[in-house]
């Protein structure tokens, strides 16, 4: 008797089963993933221009309103480089939930011709966009390096008697393992969020407006602007605090800031609480996911 392999998308199969089928589909999942980086390239006149320029641009906005004119504290450090590093983790965080988000509608005409995991179409589009944070975060690597500034490196190395920091003054041992960490929390976010809307997406095309307005509002309880100590000065400043551990982005943000400082202050607390909140998002996201993947094609 011939044996034969049924593929199936009820939520109900074993996990094995899935992430066997997931890892058989393993090609598919990266040849979508080369198909929408070169997608958002494509056709472009200032290509990679479009990643660099919109977060130059509001860091300039940001420095001149915020500090210059409401005279609003940047934590001792340069304005240019405390707006950065709030802006390129947050811009790859919002581009990689909008894209998750949408991803079931704008990938129907291959979901509803071939069956393979669903999860492998959001999965994708989110992972592409960290082609986007790279650039980014190259652009963060040449304003410190401009700036100088890398005061706990700088001090180390006038002690050993380097009065001039060389090229590489921002690759240090802690921000490259951090930078990959704080990736993987924000991604997790991402992924977790974007899976509900991107279920929700499919059945209600009404989550396509709302998407932006929740990332707008999501920003501005962000400590993006407005620094994170700022959050405790105010009238509810215990209830913000709360709110804060449950955004995973605000440890993002504060360690990036926090390891430009010479202190290399580290939120530990809030980074713990922030992956605890990343983690739920992602497995809450992924269980929603299944349990509705089957039902997919006929929404689409």
């Amino acid at each position: 008797m011939k044996l034969e392999t049924v593929i199936s998308a009820d939520h109900r199969i074993k996990i094995f089963q899935y992430l066997a089928d997931l890892w058989h589909y393993r090609d598919l999942f990266w040849a979508l993933v080369e198909r929408d980086v070169k997608v958002r390239y494509k056709q472009t006149v200032f290509g990679i221009l479009w990643v660099i320029v919109p977060p130059l641009l509001l860091t300039v906005v940001f420095s001149v309103i915020f500090v210059r004119i409401a005279k609003m504290s940047t934590g001792g450090l340069p304005p240019p480089l405390f707006y950065l590093a709030a802006l390129i983790p947050w811009t790859c965080f919002s581009n990689g939930l909008s894209q998750a988000a949408g991803s079931m509608e704008s990938g129907a005409g291959l979901i509803s011709k071939v069956y393979f995991p669903r999860l492998i179409v959001p999965g994708a589009m989110l992972l592409a966009t960290v082609v986007d944070f790279v650039i980014g975060w190259a652009l963060f690597n040449v304003v410190a390096i401009i700036w100088t500034y890398f005061p706990s490196l700088l001090v180390a190395l006038t002690e050993n008697g380097v009065t001039e920091p060389p090229m590489s003054v921002f690759w240090t041992w802690k921000f490259i393992p951090f930078t990959v960490v704080l990736l993987s929390l924000q991604l997790c976010a991402a992924m977790g969020i974007g899976l509900v809307l991107a279920v929700l997406n499919a059945q209600y095309r009404d989550i396509r407006y709302v998407t932006p307005f929740l990332v707008q509002m999501a920003f501005w309880v962000t400590p993006i602007v407005v620094p994170l100590q700022r959050f405790g000065e105010t009238r509810f400043g215990e209830s913000l605090k709360f709110l804060l551990y449950l955004n995973p982005m605000a440890g993002v943000i504060e360690t990036y800031r926090g390891l430009l400082a010479e202190s290399s202050y580290i939120p530990y607390k809030m980074l713990a609480a922030n992956f605890c909140v990343a983690a739920a998002f992602l497995m809450f996201g992924i269980w929603f996911f299944r349990k509705r993947e089957q039902r997919l094609v006929d929404f689409l």
